[in-house]
């Protein structure tokens, strides 16, 4: 598994393929203004420029948006992107798309289960490329993570162990390496150097040249979470319930902080990749714990219980009109809204089964998914209320590239744009 989603054998679901059904429910408008955080003074960001010049977007490059992943794009100035929407074009994959496709100057390169991916124009649907990538040097195709772009190379991980660089343009493999190790964790990328974690205990830092390894980071447990960045650290979490800041440049250590051992104490590991954002960082335990660290020192601000198993990642936005608050749901069909300060639940939505992956903050609605109801709903979070549903389930449900939104089904991308101009 990753930290965007829990792999369907655990939760043992049935293939799901219902048809589009998308629900004009009433927006109140878009939001102004760049609002919340995707850096931990709370100053926000808006995305990586476009190479391409495609007019009026921005990029949504790797899982979580920005370095921070904050999982959140506010409005600015870019026009409404709240509800209602109406459905643009659709593609189908054929297979499970378990992660986002990365966006990044009108294009967006999507990958399924299967290590089957496309670049997509985002403007009129054309495929620009395809691919298939091995899950290892020598095995078949199975499973992949989340996809990276950074400077027109496109960065894919599989379960069995693969890495590879692809040329954005058009598919070709720049250099291909074999970590002899599952990887459920999304690779980021910050300037030359791709960071990601392994199921043998390491945080490895990868130059994007030629993907030798730069530095190695041991820690007790399975990294299986995805790696945040801020002002020059690395931040993780493993599977036995520690969270580190490390050194990006170097690997060395910060601080760690083992979770078990302080209050409120308990047990379990990190699917869940950190949040950064407000000065703190933020990561939910698999045991339904979500937390909130101090970003300097590492030390626990506060702990939220949510009554069951956590596998998504926090989103964290200071939406205008809203105070800064964590969003993230839970087993148990509930979602939260926790306050980014102190952790106390400032609302909560009954979304009607569990929920596996992480949510996205997009304008000033959040986006969350339930298998069980095989729907995508979007809640205003001025008013907390349902403003959007369409029957398709997905693991993180919706991203945007400040212009349409994307809505990642079973193995479908749905674009969907504001119905109101």
């Amino acid at each position: 598994f990753s930290s965007a989603a829990l792999n369907l054998r655990r939760l043992g679901l049935a293939f799901l393929a219902p048809a589009l059904s998308v629900a004009l429910l009433a927006g109140c408008g878009g939001s102004g203004g760049d609002g919340a955080s995707g850096s931990s003074d709370g100053s926000g960001s808006s995305g990586s420029a476009n190479e391409s010049g495609a007019r009026g977007t921005v990029d949504w490059p790797f899982f979580g948006r920005v370095p921070q992943r904050t999982h959140y794009l506010p409005a600015g100035d870019r026009g409404p992107l709240d509800p209602p929407l109406k459905e643009a074009w659709s593609i189908s994959t054929h297979a499970l798309i378990e992660f986002p496709p990365a966006i990044a100057g009108g294009v967006a390169f999507v990958v399924n289960k299967y290590g089957n991916s496309m670049a997509v124009r985002l403007s009129d649907r054309k495929i620009l490329w395809r691919r298939t990538t091995k899950s290892n040097l020598h095995g078949a195709p199975l499973t992949v993570t989340g996809p990276a772009y950074q400077d027109g190379r496109v960065y894919y991980a599989g379960i069995g162990g693969y890495l590879v660089s692809v040329d954005a343009a058009n598919g070709h493999v720049i250099w291909l390496r074999d970590l002899h190790t599952h990887l459920e964790s999304s690779p980021l990328v910050v300037g030359d150097t791709l960071y990601i974690g392994t199921d043998a205990s390491k945080l490895l830092a990868i130059d994007i040249a030629d993907g030798s390894v730069r530095w190695t980071f041991d820690a007790p447990g399975a990294i299986k979470s995805s790696p945040s960045y801020d002002q020059g650290r690395i931040f993780v979490a493993d599977y036995q319930g520690s969270v580190y800041a490390l050194e990006a440049q170097t690997g060395k250590p910060v601080w760690r902080t083992n979770t078990t051992r302080v209050p409120p104490f308990g047990q379990g590991g990190f699917f869940s990749s950190p949040a950064i954002a407000f000065g703190k960082v933020y990561a939910a335990r698999d045991d339904g714990t979500v937390f909130g660290f101090d970003e300097k020192s590492g030390k626990v601000s506060w702990s939220f219980p949510t009554g069951a198993f956590v596998y998504g990642s926090p989103a964290a936005a200071a939406v205008p009109g809203t105070p800064p608050t964590i969003y993230i749901g839970s087993e148990n069909g509930r979602f939260f809204a926790l306050d980014a300060a102190g952790g106390t639940p400032r609302w909560h939505y009954d979304v009607g089964g569990p929920v596996p992956g992480t949510a996205t903050v997009i304008g000033h609605t959040v986006y969350t998914s339930s298998f069980k109801t095989r729907k995508t709903v979007g809640i205003d979070v001025r008013s907390h209320r349902r403003v959007f549903s369409l029957n398709q389930a997905g693991y993180t449900p919706v991203i945007s590239d400040g212009r349409r939104l994307y809505l990642i089904g079973y193995y479908t991308v749905f674009a969907l744009e504001p119905s109101k101009r």
